[in-house]
Formats: C-alpha cells, sequence, structure tokens
C-alpha cells in the first residue's frame, strides 16, 4: 500500500530529459529498492491538504481544487514544473541538493511560497551501503554541510561504522530509520548510472570529489578530510608497515606474478616488520586468486575499524590498492602508496605515491563506455586476447613499486603524520 494519499506525478531539470526515460526510471527503481524512503509527507504549510517535505528529493501533496504549481531552483531560475494540478503527489526525480523555490496558488491566488534552507534544520544523511572507501570519502562532506547550515545531522549507516562515528564525528545522531522531522534526506552513495541521485557518473571524476555531486557543490567549501586519530598507545615497538592486497574485486588487485613477495622482501631488507591487514588471507574471482605475501605478517581477520586505526595510525606508510583499507590509511594522514591499473590515476584520493602503467592498458573503470560489471572483468582483453587480459595490473612490476617505496623513505616527513603519535 502506498504512503501517498495521490497518485504520485514525476517532474525533473530540462537536462534530464537527455536521457531516455528508461535509463531515468532505472535509477528511480534502484533508490525504490534500495534506500527508499517510506515515511509519508508530513511538512504542514499552513494550508489543510497541502503538505511538503524534502525526504526523497521535493516531495508536494496537492489535494483536490483548482490548483498550480511552479517549482524551480532559486538560484539558476531553471524551471522543473509549471502547471495546473489537483489530487496529485509531486515528486522531484533529482534527490541531490537543489535549492527548491516553490510557488502555489489555489484559484489564481497565490497562496504558499517556500524556499529550501536546510540552515538549522534537521537533516537526515542515509548511507545504506557497506563501503569502507565510498562512506569514508562521503562523510566529510556531512560534517562540511552540517558546519555551514548549522543543521542537526542524523545519520543512517551501516553498523560496522558505528564507532568510526560516535569516535570521530560526536555530532552525527545515529538512528536507524528516517526521522519522521526530517526537514531533507539525502542519499550518500558514490553512484553509477544514477542520474536521479547526483549530477554525475562518479567513475568521471575523482572518488574524493564525489561528495559535491550530491551537496551542493556551489554551497559549501571542499571539506578537508577528517583525521582519524588513534584510541590506544603503539602496540609495536618495531618500526612496521601495513599491506592490503584485497580488495572487492580480484581484478582491482595487483596480478604481478611474485609482486607482492618481492616488496615484503624488500621492506624487511630494510628493517620493516610487515603487517597484512586484510579482512581475509586468500581470495578467488573469475579464476584468478590472491592470497597474503608468504613474508608477510598475518594481522588477517574481523577486526573493527577502530582497530585498524589503532594499527595503520603508527605504521610509517600503507601499500594497498584503489580500496578501502587505502581510504582508512588516507583518513588517518599517513602516507599511501596506491597500486592501481583499472583506475585511473586521477580516480581515487590525491597521493604523491600513486603507482600506475601508463603504457599498456588500462583506466576501464573510469571509461563511461564500459558497463561497471564489465570492468571487473577486463572488457578489453578478456575474450579477444587472453595473452593481454588484466595487463594493467600484470605490468605493474615490483620495481615501480620498490622505487616508489625509495621516493617516499626519501622524501620530508610529514608534520601531520607525526603530531598525534
Amino acid at each position: 500500500m502506498s504512503q501517498y494519499k495521490y497518485p504520485i506525478r514525476y517532474f525533473c531539470a530540462p537536462d534530464l530529459t537527455r536521457f531516455t526515460r528508461e535509463y531515468v526510471y532505472e535509477g528511480l527503481q534502484l533508490l525504490d529498492k534500495n534506500h527508499a524512503i517510506k515515511t509519508p509527507i508530513t511538512g504542514e504549510t499552513g494550508i489543510d491538504g497541502l503538505l511538503i517535505d524534502f525526504n526523497r528529493g521535493l516531495r508536494l501533496q496537492v489535494p483536490r481544487g483548482r490548483w498550480h504549481v511552479r517549482i524551480a531552483d532559486s538560484e539558476s531560475e531553471v524551471i522543473f514544473f509549471d502547471d495546473d494540478v489537483a489530487g496529485v503527489t509531486l515528486i522531484s526525480m533529482e534527490k541531490f541538493y537543489i535549492e527548491w523555490e516553490i510557488a502555489v496558488w489555489l484559484d489564481n491566488e497565490p497562496v504558499f511560497y517556500h524556499q529550501f534552507d536546510p540552515t538549522g534544520q534537521k537533516i537526515h544523511f542515509n548511507f545504506t551501503r557497506p563501503i569502507l572507501g565510498d562512506n569514508l570519502a562521503l562523510l566529510p562532506y556531512v560534517e562540511e554541510f552540517r558546519r555551514t547550515f548549522e543543521c542537526e545531522v542524523t545519520l543512517k549507516i551501516p553498523a560496522p561504522f558505528h564507532e568510526i562515528i560516535r569516535q570521530y564525528y560526536p555530532h552525527f545522531t545515529l538512528v536507524d530509520e528516517v526521522p519522521d522531522d526530517s526537514y531533507a534526506c539525502f542519499y550518500m552513495a558514490a553512484w553509477v548510472r544514477t542520474p536521479v541521485a547526483s549530477t554525475c557518473d562518479m567513475r568521471a571524476l575523482p572518488l574524493e570529489m564525489v561528495g559535491h555531486t550530491i551537496l551542493a557543490t556551489s554551497k559549501i567549501p571542499q571539506p578537508s578530510k577528517k583525521i582519524f586519530t588513534p584510541t590506544k598507545p603503539r602496540a609495536i615497538e618495531q618500526k612496521y608497515v601495513c599491506i592490503g592486497v584485497q580488495s572487492s574485486a580480484t581484478t582491482k588487485t595487483w596480478l604481478n606474478p611474485g609482486g607482492w613477495d618481492h616488496v615484503v622482501d624488500y621492506l624487511k631488507s630494510l628493517g620493516y616488520r610487515v603487517l597484512c591487514i586484510d579482512r581475509d588471507r586468500k581470495c578467488s574471482n573469475l579464476g584468478l586468486t590472491v592470497e597474503m605475501p608468504k613474508g608477510a605478517e598475518d594481522f588477517s581477520g574481523d577486526y573493527t575499524l577502530i582497530d585498524r586505526v589503532n594499527q595503520l595510525a603508527y605504521a610509517d606508510f600503507f601499500i594497498g590498492l584503489g580500496s578501502g583499507l587505502s581510504w582508512l590509511a588516507w583518513s588517518i594522514d599517513i602516507p599511501v602508496i596506491l597500486i592501481s591499473g583499472i583506475s585511473e590515476p586521477w580516480c581515487e584520493f590525491a597521493s604523491a605515491y600513486r603507482v600506475h602503467n601508463p603504457l599498456v592498458c588500462h583506466g576501464c573503470y573510469n571509461d563511461l563506455r564500459v558497463a561497471l560489471q564489465k570492468c571487473l572483468e577486463c572488457p578489453r582483453f578478456k575474450d579477444t586476447d587472453p595473452e593481454r587480459a588484466f595487463e594493467c595490473s600484470k605490468k605493474i612490476s615490483a620495481r615501480m613499486v620498490i622505487n616508489t617505496i625509495d621516493r617516499l623513505i626519501a622524501a620530508p616527513k610529514s608534520e601531520a603524520h607525526h603530531e598525534h603519535l
């Protein structure tokens, strides 16, 4: 049974019409299936039956009668909707930040006007995907939004993140459902092929910038990343390095045969202990297997995120992939050597120690002409030239990583890295 009293009528900006109707509605269905806001519209307007909120984009309930509604973006003056309506629920296709301006007439007389303003309001942010890197990249935007608009933030996020939120984002209130009195709600994720959820496909820009496509690019400054400081004293006296060799898809890992073994041996020759902090020691996918290097110390397992913070915070640096552990190290502000061929060098966060081979096929993850699922199966060579399959990763040599280690060690130590140790 629908939570709406009247039938839904969707509306959108003229630009959204450049997509096919099927493409747009596919995005809406994805949101409804996995991130649906099931609360009824409760925002009062002072007019009987006319209700409004911003908890699923703009939602406006218009009762029966001789009504006319005009909806625009107050800043750009783009018109989204301008028509006579009655007995209908108007819902915007767009779910990202827009400075909505709503004007309503009854019997040709102006009766209601409202301009979206989150200042001092209760704003809800829905993080429903348990993806470490994406969520760590987006959380600083929520904090900057809170600071900019001095609003009260409620947050729904998977349980593994709760300890991180309580420790480092004390101004956020964790909830299980969207509060009934929320003024607005935003869906927070790195969206792909969902033009209603953000202003562009996240593969077209660095993940570090994705929050701007959801939360008011022109209204909030580029946020400073949150520095996750350790909660416990140093537990390992010797100098050490942490590594992460696994990723959410095996094809995003470093597939150079023996590459990790050479790097671990080199680090140990320099006097480092090498701690492998992946959750799993071994993962297989598409006939490919990646496992912990033989010379690394096994720190795998279901550690909490705070446990991983305390392990990473005292490491000299981290070597990993375009994956969540690299983002966690970035959030702690230790140097990160990031190895990736499937993504372009600009794809994740800015790192002075990116290892990438531009002389072979690479970067299909950021090629919007390639379906995301195909990116995880080597779309260009898996079926046409198996010898070249996954060359973006296989042809990153151990020497390239070792040279990057040498460059990092020779660089001046970052004050930001050591100020909290």
